[in-house]
């Protein structure tokens, strides 16, 4: 078994064709078929169910995945560590959801990077799903979601309270009309669905849905509409009067949290570049 095998497994599976696998890796259909295959017989198991409409993984080959994502992921891990160990002192891989980025988490690695140039970083967004697994195989450093996951022997320290306002292209709307005409349903995890089902469990269904909040915010100003997003995204628009807070919508609070292993190598920097996090925070509402 070798990296080069269980790259193109996870390749193939995550475009679920052999073809296009080999194009992504610059290599012959051929090729992907001969390391598939030599991985298989090393296992001793078939890992693909290959048909002439797709290929789909077998029990055994969704069982190898994680094991393979994280054999993959602790090798490049410990290469990027000895390659720039005479660069840096310390080296955090930090992963969050792509809307957590947006929010809070681009300044905050921005502060980490100015003031402590010799921290090595490695900056992820994902699923809560994959940030989650990430942890649980130990090639993440520190992970961020809005619902705090079950997992033994990990810290979960909630970080942030991150309020979601409604607002709008057109100012003084009415929130029915709102959610009828141009909403955009952005999925902000399980807790904002459920506020947002109890808060409006007759809404018409939108016809547009995004799960980053960027996105909506660019249909919305190109082409007019509502969606619920952060206010601190939307604060500057807010102000100059390219958006409007629908007047009658309510505010959903989420809570945002920060995991990572309680025995972990980079606690003691973990815990420090979070109180750091706070400190900034508080300031900047005062």
């Amino acid at each position: 078994m070798d990296l080069e095998q269980l790259r193109t497994f996870l390749e193939v599976e995550r475009m679920r064709n052999f073809r296009k696998a080999a194009e992504n890796l610059c290599v012959s259909p051929s090729a992907v078929s001969a390391r598939v295959r030599q991985l298989e017989d090393t296992l001793g198991l078939s890992l693909f169910r290959r048909d002439r409409q797709k290929v789909s993984l077998t029990p055994a080959g969704e069982r190898f995945e994680r094991h393979a994502r994280f054999i993959v992921g602790a090798w490049e891990r410990a290469h990027e560590e000895i390659a720039l160990s005479e660069q840096v002192d310390k080296r955090l891989v930090i992963g969050g959801l792509a809307s957590l980025w947006e929010i809070y988490l681009q300044d905050w690695l921005n502060s980490i990077h100015c003031s402590a140039p010799l921290i090595g970083l490695r900056a992820e967004a994902g699923t809560s799903k994959r940030i989650v697994q990430k942890l649980e195989q130990g090639v993440l450093d520190l992970g961020f979601l809005f619902e705090p996951p079950h997992l033994r022997d990990m810290v979960i320290q909630e970080v942030r309270d991150v309020a979601m306002i409604m607002v709008s292209s057109e100012r003084d709307i009415p929130v029915e009309r709102a959610l009828a005409e141009g909403y955009v349903r952005v999925d902000w995890g399980t807790s904002f669905a459920s506020l947002h089902e109890s808060y409006f469990p007759q809404r018409p269904i939108a016809a547009v849905r995004a799960n980053v909040g960027s996105i909506a915010l660019g249909l919305i100003e190109r082409c007019g509409g509502s969606a619920y997003l952060p206010a601190s995204l939307v604060e500057t628009r807010l102000a100059s009067g390219a958006l409007w807070r629908v007047p009658d919508a309510p505010e959903i609070s989420l809570k945002s949290y920060a995991v990572f292993p309680i025995h972990g190598e980079h606690r003691l920097l973990i815990d420090q570049l979070l109180e750091r996090f706070q400190v900034g925070y508080m300031e900047r509402q005062s």
